[in-house]
């Protein structure tokens, strides 16, 4: 049982970063529909298979659609399209308290 539960811990960590292949994606699909429930091969099973791929696909348009919106509000403030939006989410970055401005590898350098 405890292996099992660790199996379904990882499907899940793999499924959140983003590092699931689709064949492993499908199986836990159908392990979240099955564990709703639904029996497969049936049309029920089928539209919950369907809801999660499209939940799934809004999310990936959601993000790329936040992307280009941080990038644009960036390019916008600062006229400089090189750089993207930094902060406190992004783990690389620190803040430069003087400034009240992040920094990092994949944005603005520190201004001295």
């Amino acid at each position: 049982m405890r292996k099992l539960v660790s199996c379904g811990f990882g499907l899940v960590l793999l499924a959140v970063t983003g590092c699931v292949s689709a064949e492993d994606q499908q199986a836990a699909d159908r392990d979240k529909c099955s564990g709703f429930g639904f029996q497969q091969g049936t049309d029920a099973f089928a539209s919950c298979m369907m809801n999660l791929s499209e939940q799934r696909d809004q999310k990936a348009d959601d993000d790329r659609y936040e992307r280009e919106r941080n990038k644009a509000l960036s390019i916008q403030r600062r006229g400089d399209d090189r750089y993207p939006v930094c902060g406190a989410a992004d783990t690389d970055n620190d803040l430069d308290v003087a400034t009240g401005n992040w920094f990092g590898p994949n944005c603005q350098m520190k201004s001295d």
